[in-house]
């Protein structure tokens, strides 16, 4: 059997004006077209729909028969329409997401700023997490999409490239480091050094740059970003963070070097699930993360500080 929506429209306009030509009309139909339709109807179903005669149209006793689930169906696929509409409307009017606490805390709000100008009705959701928890929430579609840094595809997962996150060394303007025009990693050696703690990738990647020049890293202090620039701003030693941890000390407080021989960067990765599609919204709001992460990476490539009592950054 092949019937399609169309037909079954064409044979309910009929059934209920009595005739092709205001039937026609309704559909935008020509009569011939209508015509066809209900002929090839009728072939489908293998039964007469209408009596023809010249003056009127009548149902046949089969298409008197089949006329309420005819009705039925059409009711089904409108409810079925407007359904799919409103859901469309819902995912467009929502952005869900999923990131780690850091990014949330520094880079979001700047993010969300903009994506507010662009798209004033739609609401932001965001999930704080890290990891396998993160992962899972794209898995199970519980969010649009997730930010974080390193991961590898699978058959599962789409990875698209945001940007780059480097390791910085921040530290108080007086100390013997902050006047360097080049900060490297065996500078750092000797001391005191405040760094992320144990579970985190970055972690990792810090103790492998101290093992690959010949120390081993022993923190004074292990902290999140934010509490480690806190710790360095009281002298407390040179704080290990990510670039995307911003120095925006209104008192000149801190200095920000980029860590050199090597440059640690890491990828800041859009994580969606195989095959997803994402809205209009969604996408814009990735692009803005995109942007956002050049910029920081760039500001992040040269010695700088906060103005301090008038004076200019170096």
């Amino acid at each position: 059997m092949n019937v399609n929506i169309r037909q079954l429209e064409g044979f309910i306009q009929v059934a209920r004006l009595g005739g092709f030509s205001h039937a026609a009309n309704r559909l935008h139909l020509t009569q011939a077209g209508l015509s066809i339709l209900i002929r090839k109807l009728e072939e489908s179903l293998d039964m007469r729909l209408f009596e023809r005669t010249t003056r009127s149209v009548v149902l046949t006793a089969a298409g008197r028969e089949i006329l309420p689930a005819v009705e039925r169906i059409l009711a089904d696929v409108q409810s079925l329409e407007t359904t799919a509409r409103d859901i469309g409307a819902y995912h467009t009017a929502r952005v869900t997401l999923a990131l780690p606490p850091r990014l949330a805390a520094t880079r979001l709000p700047r993010v969300l700023a903009r994506f507010s100008i662009d798209y004033p009705h739609v609401a932001v959701t965001f999930r704080e997490c890290i990891d396998e928890e993160l992962i899972s929430r794209v898995y199970t579609r519980d969010v649009d999409f997730g930010l974080t840094f390193g991961i590898e595809p699978n058959d599962m997962l789409d990875c698209e490239v945001l940007g780059e996150d480097a390791l910085v060394a921040v530290c108080r303007p007086d100390h013997p480091l902050a006047r360097k025009r080049s900060l490297r990693w065996l500078d750092l050696v000797g001391y005191p050094i405040i760094t992320l703690p144990t579970a985190s990738a970055a972690r990792t990647l810090i103790e492998q740059q101290f093992a690959a020049i010949g120390h081993q890293l022993r923190p004074v202090y292990e902290a999140n970003s934010l509490v480690a620039m806190e710790f360095a701003k009281e002298g407390l030693g040179v704080a290990i963070v990510s670039a995307t941890t911003p120095v925006r000390q209104p008192d000149g407080d801190l200095v920000q070097h980029m860590l050199r021989g090597p440059i640690v960067k890491r990828q800041l990765l859009a994580v969606t699930r195989r095959k997803s599609t994402l809205s209009e919204p969604a996408r814009a709001l990735i692009d803005l993360f995109a942007t956002a992460a050049a910029r920081n990476v760039k500001s992040a490539a040269a010695p700088r500080r906060a103005r301090r009592n008038g004076e200019a950054p170096e």
